[in-house]
């Protein structure tokens, strides 16, 4: 009986000294942001192993191009990041390929009503694979100074893509190479967000067929955007082979354009430039609503990690979820932060331009994804051409829209199979 006591106690002493000096957890973080994002980013990431110190924690920070180009390669050959940023628009795809962890049952740890877009990174079958981290929403953005010379007054929350119009008429200088507006052949800063203010949609709810050629308010949308190309009232794809550029996201701090749809970080461009300006909620369609285009950043877990290492990642993001890490990244003026009393407080508290930054808040009510899919790029990759032909007058609407429509679900068919 001593015997098995002492055994017993030595038993359990090792155990206890096993646990004590369990060999710590590595992991590694991988983000996109600019040097100043970065020191920021960085300190919740100390902050985060300061409270979790049976967790290492390796950083690789790059930018936007950089990012993306490293997890091609590194995930390809498993060797990719435990936690990483990805957009929204990507969030099918890495989900298609069994690339990112299905987050379903972890997020019942978290009371997701307190934060902004999880509904937006929902896929159609309600499972959830990321977790916000940032969002980007688009807004109608204007130069207040070009609206003051043309003696324009400001757009409002009654605003309608006509009134739009009949501004951009009036603010369109040639002789300065001034253009009332930015609607290039781009999905997020162009058609893609006017089809929606006008009702419609390119693909179905599912993501799974194209709608270009069936939904009616497709063309009514794309008839309208061809007004400002054929009247010059936007860049033209000429127009853009000169000092205009096809950097479209440039345009408006470069002062070439008196309006633009754009998202929540462009201010951060203005500013730089000392662009008086301001902003407002996107016009009504005619026939539709509101509407502005959504692209969440978020974390998500590399589904090759192993489980220890993927619960010490979803540690982190639960950290980073927490009041302290969410007003660090509140602080960063990149994106609305995804606590919605944290976004709130921080909207409130703003100073300078824009004026009416609330705008992005109430903007959310509004807001849907840019036709998320698991092959997302090649769809609107593979009609982006045809629209250029279509707005640069070289076919008409009639073959733009079959021709688009059958470009659309050529790839996206590709899911099906």
């Amino acid at each position: 009986m001593l015997f098995l006591i002492l055994s017993l106690g030595l038993s359990a002493c090792n155990t206890s000294a096993g646990t004590d000096n369990q060999k710590p957890v590595k992991i590694r973080i991988a983000y996109y942001a600019d040097e100043t994002a970065r020191d920021t980013m960085n300190k919740i990431i100390e902050k985060f192993k300061e409270q979790n110190k049976n967790i290492e924690v390796d950083i690789t920070a790059t930018d936007w191009q950089t990012h993306y180009d490293n997890l091609k390669v590194d995930l390809a050959s498993g060797q990719g990041p435990t936690v990483f940023l990805l957009d929204g628009p990507y969030i099918p795809q890495y989900a298609d390929e069994g690339t990112i962890e299905n987050l379903s049952q972890r997020v019942k740890e978290i009371k997701i009503d307190d934060y902004y877009g999880f509904d937006a990174v929902k896929n159609p079958s309600g499972n959830i694979f990321a977790i916000p981290q940032a969002i980007q929403i688009n807004v109608l953005y204007y130069n207040k100074d070009m609206f003051d010379a043309a003696g324009v007054a400001y757009p409002d929350d009654n605003w309608t893509t006509d009134d739009v119009y009949q501004a951009a008429v009036k603010l369109t200088d040639k002789s300065k190479k001034q253009f009332g507006i930015g609607l290039p052949n781009h999905i997020r800063y162009g058609w893609y967000s006017v089809v929606r203010q006008f009702g419609g949609d390119m693909i179905d709810k599912e993501r799974k067929k194209s709608t270009i050629a069936s939904d009616p308010k497709v063309r009514e949308a794309f008839e309208y955007i061809k007004k400002f190309w054929d009247q010059g009232l936007t860049p033209n794809l000429k127009d853009q082979e000169g000092e205009i550029g096809t950097a479209e996201h440039t345009w408006m701090s470069r002062k070439i354009v008196a309006m633009f749809y754009d998202n929540y970080a462009r201010r951060l461009t203005n500013d730089k430039e000392g662009l008086n300006y301001d902003v407002a909620i996107p016009p009504k369609g005619l026939k539709g609503d509101h509407y502005s285009a959504f692209v969440a950043n978020t974390w998500v877990l590399n589904a090759k990690a192993t489980d220890a290492e993927k619960d010490a990642g979803w540690e982190f993001v639960k950290y980073f979820l927490g009041d302290e890490a969410q007003k660090l990244n509140a602080s960063l003026a990149e994106g609305i932060t995804a606590n919605k009393k944290v976004a709130q407080d921080s909207i409130a508290n703003h100073k300078g331009s824009p004026e009416h930054i609330k705008v992005f808040l109430d903007s959310m009510q509004y807001a849907g994804d840019l036709g998320d899919s698991p092959v997302w790029e090649e769809w609107h990759g593979a009609i982006k051409p045809v629209i250029g032909d279509y707005l640069s007058g070289k076919i008409d609407i009639d073959k733009m829209l079959t021709s688009a429509d059958k470009a659309a679900q050529s790839v996206l068919d590709k899911v099906k199979k």
